[in-house]
């Protein structure tokens, strides 16, 4: 037993012994050791870079309007409604545009700088600027909201809120305003937001001339007659695809467009969509928003979008005169967008 003992400790002697002499003589390779960190720099750099890279690509899904010709513009005039009409409604509509939202060329249009009364599309600005707020770490989807006798006193469609209603979220409100229409939540989330509808109003112009909606006004936050001076919300088919643009580009807005059916609150009211095109049964295929609007002055109006094959589509029509022929034509308009990418 000693004697393998002793041949064990004299064979890690040796090893011992001559890993000493490969280290003591062997000659460092500089230029190796060189390369070896520029390469290691380099892959660094090209890690920052991809990042980098990858933000800026993020940063926006879709086209962002330029002044380029043929495409949304962010340089038109800007122009103004002279007067306040009853009603700007045409036959089949008062007009109408189609846009590739990859590009933001004009695939078609009829009357695209025509004024008309959008009505509740005006609730897509009300999502943007409630969108961008809890982005810059002002509110919460998750902040309660408080609801007062303005936020009740709101007509149209609506939760039908209460005072005494304490349970309903950030989130709730714009699951609502998108699927429902409502008009209370509309005013709940621009009270939340700014402390006041007037304040948000303000919030809601500012944008629209940042994005180039430059014959849009906004004179509410939910698309309805404003009690005070009687105007209505006032923009153009081009303006609205700008504003589509704006809303496509923002992560979570397809979430809430695209709902077909929510319960919201303890009272699991039921809030199901506007938007025939979004449906299940009969709708379009790959249509996911965005938004519908009507009143008696508006006419029927409607802002959709649907994605095949990864192209996107956007179509616009404003101031239609019937609910089906709307529905129709932006089924047709949608259509045509595809038929002309594909060729």
């Amino acid at each position: 037993m000693k004697k393998y003992k002793s041949i064990i400790i004299a064979f890690l002697f040796v090893a011992i012994h001559i890993f000493i002499i490969l280290v003591l003589f062997k000659k460092p390779n500089i230029n190796q050791d060189k390369i070896n960190k520029q390469n290691k720099q380099s892959n660094i750099s090209e890690f920052k870079t991809g990042y980098e890279n990858n933000i800026t690509m993020n940063e926006n899904f879709y086209y962002v309007p330029s002044n380029e010709s043929g495409h949304l513009r962010r340089n038109k005039k800007e122009k103004r409604l002279s007067k306040n009409y009853q009603s700007l409604i045409g036959k089949p509509y008062q007009g109408a545009i189609v846009v590739d939202a990859t590009s933001g060329k004009i695939l078609f249009q009829n009357h695209g700088s025509a004024f008309a009364y959008p009505a509740s599309i005006t609730k897509l600005m009300t999502l943007l600027i409630t969108l961008e707020a809890i982005d810059k770490g002002k509110i919460s989807l998750n902040d309660k909201i408080i609801i007062n006798d303005e936020i009740m006193g709101i007509g149209g469609s609506q939760l039908y809120l209460d005072v005494k209603e304490t349970d309903f979220t950030v989130e709730d409100m714009l699951y609502a305003i998108m699927v429902h229409s409502a008009n209370d939540a509309a005013r709940a989330l621009s009270i939340h937001v700014a402390e006041s509808k007037i304040n948000f109003v303000n919030l809601m112009n500012k944008k629209a001339i940042e994005l180039g909606m430059n014959a849009t006004k906004y004179y509410s936050d939910h698309g309805l007659i404003v009690e005070d001076n009687q105007n209505l919300d006032v923009s153009t088919p081009h303006d609205i695809a700008i504003l589509a643009l704006a809303c496509l580009n923002h992560p979570n807005t397809l979430k809430y467009t695209s709902t077909e059916l929510i319960y919201l609150g303890k009272r699991k009211f039921m809030c199901s969509t506007r938007n025939a095109l979004i449906k299940k049964i009969d709708g379009y295929i790959g249509c996911d928003g965005l938004k519908t609007g009507f009143t008696k002055r508006a006419g029927f109006n409607l802002v959709a979008t649907a994605e095949r094959d990864n192209k996107r589509i956007i179509a616009v029509i404003l101031g239609c005169d019937d609910k089906e022929i709307r529905n129709n034509t932006a089924r047709e308009l949608l259509d045509y967008g595809f038929n002309v990418l594909e060729k």
